[in-house]
């Protein structure tokens, strides 16, 4: 069976754009009540982008997934060494050079994560909650969303100017 995905990926970059914007159009906005009107041009731009520029993207979250990963594996494998790991990182302490009365607080501290685990349940979070609020603000931030995807796009607008004009001289050369 085939699907509108199969005759997409067939489309030149033109006919892509102007589908992607066609489709963006149909969603209405819950806020205005209105079409999402994103012009083809947009889409074109970014599909047109050399993809070595994600490629650094794409390593980061590779980097982060990795990561994520490894620290999940650790935290399954034993919850009390990996807790106390956290918490010797952000103290600032080296397992190695505990005194007994920090050796004490370690302990006595993961007692107090489990606890408070236990009785908060989906709600508890190991971070404080400035930073967990920090996080959910510029989530939920639509300015600051919007500041930093115009960011964004300045520089990547700047990096496809060089790339271009870069590629222009290299064809003048041959």
């Amino acid at each position: 069976m085939r699907k509108q995905y199969d005759d997409f990926t067939q489309l030149k970059l033109k006919d892509m754009s102007k589908s992607i914007s066609d489709m963006t159009y149909k969603y209405i906005n819950p806020e205005t009540q209105s079409p999402t009107k994103v012009p083809p041009a947009h889409y074109e731009k970014i599909l047109d982008q050399v993809t070595e520029k994600y490629m650094s993207d794409i390593t980061s979250r590779q980097f982060l997934t990795i990561m994520y990963t490894q620290l999940s594996n650790l935290k399954k494998e034993d919850e009390k060494y990996f807790n106390q790991a956290l918490l010797c990182m952000d103290l600032g302490l080296n397992p190695k050079d505990l005194r007994i009365d920090e050796q004490i607080a370690i302990e006595y501290t993961n007692d107090f994560i489990e606890d408070k685990k236990s009785i908060e349940k989906k709600n508890f979070h190991f971070l404080s909650e400035d930073i967990i609020g920090s996080f959910d603000e510029a989530k939920n931030n639509p300015a600051l969303q919007a500041q930093v995807v115009r960011e964004s796009n300045k520089f990547e607008d700047r990096e496809n100017s060089m790339f271009n004009q870069k590629d222009y001289n290299d064809r003048d050369e041959r």
